[in-house]
């Protein structure tokens, strides 16, 4: 029987097997002209989980005491706020950069 395979979005890797020695592509040749409803509901519920673990890594962070789990906790902290950013940037001006706080999406 064949298992079902994840939706192939442009970040899937496979985790195990033959297909794991293989790279997938990291991003969409080209962008889609329209986003749908549904595409919109996804990238904000993205936004929300990249800001949700930033704040995590971030409170743990100033929590631990451990000098190299404090460094790896800023770390991931540092690279779900790039990803907000990158996220927020393709919104707001078509990939070139986010906006200023407090600007409209």
């Amino acid at each position: 029987m064949d298992t079902p395979q994840p939706y192939p979005g442009p970040t899937y890797q496979p985790a195990f097997g033959a297909a794991a020695a293989q790279p997938q592509p990291l991003r969409w040749p080209t962008p889609p002209e329209v986003v749908t409803t549904k595409d919109l509901a996804y990238l904000k519920d993205s936004l929300s989980w990249e800001l949700l673990a930033m704040k995590k890594c971030h409170h743990f962070a100033q929590a631990c005491t451990d000098p190299q789990l404090r460094e790896a906790l800023e770390a991931a902290c540092r690279m779900h706020q790039r990803h907000y950013e990158m996220l927020l940037g393709h919104l707001n001006t078509g990939g070139s950069r986010p906006p200023a706080p407090g600007q409209p999406m």
